[in-house]
């Protein structure tokens, strides 16, 4: 056996319109207008739930001392109703208020009905409504507002039994050309307003306020009707704004276009100053690179001078290196020379203290005498000579020892003796080499010396 939605409708109120805990607890935003619902005098006083379903609101009425009377086509949604005890005619709605007399509801409601009948059956409804409602009788049809983007684009259409979305202005049009005066809309069940940027604030007004609208209708005469309404008191105090108060949305959305002007024009002046400082910043860091770039340069040609002055020192210690090497041979050199001539200084004064050496220096004297007479002219020679006979016979020591040495060379004898007896002026006593000197002459000798001329 196919099952149609109507099987389904139960199920689908339960997960998408929520709990029975949760519906009444938005339900009870009506009960300050249940309190201002006149009683009957004698008797209970009826009010009337158009589609009541799970029977949410037919408690609520109760709670409020009122008769409630449900009316649903659809079985099974009306039986958990039933089963709590709630009064429930499963009939057609606009059938039940035909049957029902002039001025004798006063209350007749409508929750989530009115979007699932045609145009042309909600209008003869509301003129039922109109009829069987007392005086000052209330009705209440809620249902889906579309003004709330998410609702008119999306959720409305999630139940296939709604036949079309019903504009506030609309439905209220309607409900008062079915002749009641007094009229009023009242927005519900959404999200609060929230205080946030006048963007956010625009979107959250559009998709979250609002979700459901109720237009409320009081049964009154014109004349009534002139007075004060407690419909716009109670709505006044009780509605969430309008998601399409476009008054509202543009003077956020102004608000929010000045300050994004402010903020272009600070941002602005912040980017102009911000570009003024980079570009200082740019002329300063080209001026130090060029500053660098200028240090770096003379630094180059300072390292390369201290490298040059560096290998020229390091030439230098070597030159300073090899001259205290070439020193310390030197020094090595002279001490070994110092300590060479020393020896010879040593040997020398040996030799000079040696008897040969001290025999042989009249023969060193006359040899050194004789190399001078060959240098020497022959005057001098001859003065010389006769000068150094006289010294050996004042030294008759020396003469002694000058005559042994000449005695080994004969023919230097010989003329040395011809030489003192033919020049010398001396008396010549033949006692060989004792030859002693006449005064006169030794006078005229020592005048001729001083006197410093030639013989």
């Amino acid at each position: 056996m196919s099952k149609s939605f109507d099987d389904l409708y139960k199920a689908f109120e339960d997960r998408f319109r929520g709990s029975r805990e949760l519906v009444k607890e938005r339900l009870n935003i009506y009960r300050p207008l249940l309190a201002q619902v006149p009683r009957q005098a004698e008797g209970p006083t009826l009010a009337i739930d158009l589609g009541c379903g799970r029977g949410e609101w037919l408690e609520v009425l109760a709670e409020a001392g009122l008769e409630a009377v449900g009316v649903d086509t659809n079985a099974r949604m009306a039986q958990e109703a039933i089963d709590n005890g709630l009064k429930v005619e499963l009939q057609d709605a606009l059938e039940h208020l035909g049957g029902r007399p002039d001025n004798s509801v006063a209350v007749i409601s409508a929750f989530h009905m009115v979007e699932h009948v045609p145009t042309d059956y909600l209008i003869g409804l509301l003129d039922e409504c109109q009829r069987v409602l007392t005086d000052d009788g209330l009705l209440i049809l809620e249902t889906p507002n579309p003004e709330n983007i998410s609702v008119g684009t999306h959720t409305f259409h999630l139940d296939p039994t709604h036949k079309s979305p019903l504009p506030p202005d609309l439905l209220e049009f309607l409900v008062g050309q079915a002749g009641f005066a007094e009229t009023a809309i009242l927005r519900l069940n959404g999200a609060p307003m929230i205080e946030a940027g006048p963007m956010e604030r625009s979107v959250h007004l559009m998709f979250e306020v609002a979700r459901d609208y109720a237009c409320l209708a009081r049964k009154r005469d014109k004349r009534s009707a002139e007075e004060p309404g407690s419909l716009a008191a109670f709505v006044y105090a009780s509605s969430q704004p309008a998601p399409t108060d476009t008054g509202k949305i543009k003077e956020w959305i102004r608000s929010a276009d000045d300050e994004i002007v402010g903020m272009s024009k600070a941002i602005k002046t912040t980017m102009s100053s911000t570009a003024d400082q980079l570009r200082q910043m740019t002329d300063n860091l080209a001026a130090q690179s060029e500053l660098v770039r200028t240090e770096n340069i003379a630094l180059q040609d300072t390292m390369a001078s201290l490298s040059r002055q560096l290998e020229n020192a390091k030439a230098k210690d070597n030159a300073l290196a090899e001259r205290d090497a070439e020193i310390a041979r030197l020094s090595e050199r002279a001490a070994a020379l110092e300590k060479e001539v020393q020896q010879l200084i040593d040997q020398t004064a040996a030799f000079q203290n040696s008897t040969s050496w001290k025999v042989t220096a009249p023969m060193r004297g006359l040899i050194a005498g004789a190399r001078a007479v060959t240098r020497a002219p022959k005057a001098n020679v001859k003065l010389v000579m006769q000068h150094g006979l006289l010294w050996l016979r004042r030294r008759p020591r020396t003469a002694a020892v000058v005559q042994r040495v000449v005695r080994f060379a004969p023919p230097l004898e010989r003329r040395l003796l011809g030489f003192a007896r033919a020049n010398s002026g001396l008396v010549a006593v033949d006692t060989g080499w004792k030859l002693d000197p006449d005064p006169v002459v030794l006078g005229a000798w020592r005048k001729r010396l001083r006197a410093g001329k030639q013989i």
